[in-house]
């Protein structure tokens, strides 16, 4: 978790800064501790963030992420039948095509991380 938090701090502290211009090279203290209370405000979700893009029939990319807490971004393979499955270091990520259910669970320890439906239907075109 700790690699998935520094990757995210690091993530958080470039769209800041480059959102409000800020030079990373002149950075202050006091503007570090205003980029801690801005990510805590981006957390307030129920779901992650997800947006997926389809590649070809057997791959699509996943971006996931929850606020400063977790972020994943990376290439999910056709397993069998409807199901793609991808990983980094921390994490696998399930995507169910049919059903357009998203598993996220630690690799290491079989837990959890989440489990809720998406949908890349395009809302506004319907």
């Amino acid at each position: 978790m700790k690699y998935i938090v520094r990757k995210l701090t690091v993530f958080s502290a470039l769209i800041t800064t480059s959102f409000f211009g800020i030079d990373l090279g002149s950075m202050t203290t006091a503007q570090a501790q205003g980029l801690k209370r801005f990510s805590a405000v981006i957390a307030q979700s129920s779901n992650p963030v997800t947006y997926m893009t389809v590649i070809d029939r057997n791959t699509v990319v996943i971006q996931i992420s929850e606020g400063g807490e977790f972020f994943f971004h990376g290439y999910l393979e056709r397993t069998s039948g409807s199901t793609f499955t991808g990983e980094d270091d921390q994490v696998r990520v399930i995507y169910d095509e049919n059903t357009k259910q998203i598993v996220v669970i630690n690799r290491v320890t079989g837990d959890e991380f989440y489990n809720y439906y998406f949908s890349n239907v395009d809302e506004g075109a319907l």
